[in-house]
């Protein structure tokens, strides 16, 4: 698999669990654009020690999903700075 399709998977995948979190009442659809810097660099960090979790437990299935958070957030991030500040 190349870069591109790997890319392309782990997007869907980083959508896919934003789809279920968003749904869900009370939050925000795009934290991106409600959410100051300083609450988005808080959370991605909050998720960074969920992946650090993760790792030491050694679950293949955990680390994935909390990768997909740290991925979103980064997401978030690039788009306040570049769209929304």
């Amino acid at each position: 698999m190349d870069y591109w399709e790997v890319a392309d998977k782990f997007s869907r995948e980083m959508y896919r669990k934003y789809l279920r979190r968003v749904d869900r009442p009370g939050n925000t659809p795009e934290p991106w654009k409600d959410f100051s810097m300083y609450l988005l660099i808080k959370r991605l960090f909050e998720e960074i020690e969920e992946l650090k979790e993760a790792v030491s437990n050694s679950s293949s299935e955990n680390i994935m999903d909390e990768l997909l958070d740290v991925a979103n957030f980064c997401m978030f991030l690039w788009a306040k700075l570049k769209y929304y500040s």
